[in-house]
């Protein structure tokens, strides 16, 4: 499983995990189990962005939140 997609995203994303590594994982059973493979979570700034797993590759994609 990799993490692709925005940049930023992935950023942030690894800072919470540094924090605290069981908040990713959450984030990423949320992103498993929700009927559209997709949560959302937040930067400390506010930025909103989406974690979404790939059903072909089972890649986890981070995109900015519309």
């Amino acid at each position: 499983m990799k993490l692709e997609g925005d940049a930023d995203g992935i950023e942030v994303l690894q800072a919470l995990h540094a924090e605290d590594k069981t908040y990713l994982k959450f984030l990423v059973g949320e992103a498993k189990t929700n009927t559209d493979l997709k949560t959302t979570f937040k930067a400390p700034d506010g930025r909103a962005f989406v974690l979404r797993l790939d059903p072909k590759s089972g890649n986890l994609v981070v995109d900015p939140a519309p």
